[in-house]
């Protein structure tokens, strides 16, 4: 049950993050280059934010999909790398807000942190035992010598 229950959450918090990362993704192509090609801004600044406005949405496909292997693999990463990211979900969600006023994006990385929070408590301090596999058995009767 407890193993279930810390999939769920990391199951939802990386398909909270993916859904930051479409909209991010979408909104680029259909949003932010027309802006900014209709706003004539210095070379420098016009691909500084389209660089970090695509940095950010691939960090968040990124660390959903760490999040996928982890919900199947407790294991591979450690419990305090997740906890991290859950905090730097947190904060990002907070910078979102204050500045950009987004309730959507906010909402969706204040799921991610929390169910991600909520699987490092459920986090599974030993895996069930996997089957054990039997020796291979020799039809041939070895001589000692």
């Amino acid at each position: 049950m407890r193993l279930a229950s810390f999939r769920y959450c990391m199951l939802i918090g990386a398909t909270a993050l993916m859904g930051v990362a479409v909209y991010y993704f979408f909104n680029y192509f259909f949003r932010l280059a027309v802006a900014l090609d209709n706003n004539h801004l210095e070379p420098f600044l016009d691909q500084s934010i389209r660089a970090q406005w695509l940095a950010f949405a691939c960090h968040a496909l990124l660390i959903a999909l760490l999040y996928l292997v982890v919900a199947f693999k407790p294991h591979a990463v450690s419990r305090e790398v997740i906890v991290l990211f859950g905090l730097l979900q947190l904060l990002e969600c907070v910078l979102l807000f204050v500045f950009a006023n987004s309730n959507v994006v906010a909402g969706l990385l204040t799921a991610a942190a929390v169910f991600v929070m909520l699987g490092a408590a459920l986090w599974p301090r030993r895996l069930p035992d996997a089957p054990a596999r039997e020796a291979p058995v020799r039809s041939d009767p070895v001589s000692p010598q």
